[in-house]
C-alpha cells in the first residue's frame, strides 16, 4: 500500500487485518522522507477476502493499494 508517512498508518492496517483474523507474517515500510510518501509491503499468512481488499484503500492516509500473489514452488 502506498501511504502518507504519518503516525498510526501501520496500526490502522494491522488492526483491520487483525479484526479479520489475518496474520501478518512480515512487514516492511519505506519512505522518501519524514512526512512524505511511503510504501508498506505486507506478507500475509492467508489471502485476504475481496471485502478486505476493498477496505484497505479506504483507510485514511492510504493513497493506493494492490494485491500481489506469489505462488510457492511446491515441486521441491
Amino acid at each position: 500500500a502506498w501511504q502518507k508517512d504519518q503516525p498510526g498508518m501501520v496500526a490502522r492496517v494491522a488492526t483491520l487485518l487483525g479484526n479479520r483474523n489475518i496474520n501478518i507474517a512480515e512487514m516492511r515500510v519505506g519512505r522518501k522522507g519524514v512526512r512524505e510518501q511511503a510504501v508498506m509491503i505486507l506478507i500475509l499468512d492467508d489471502l485476504p477476502s475481496p471485502d478486505v481488499l476493498e477496505e484497505i484503500p479506504k483507510i485514511s492516509g492510504i493513497t493506493r493499494a494492490c494485491l500481489v500473489v506469489l505462488e510457492a514452488d511446491r515441486s521441491r
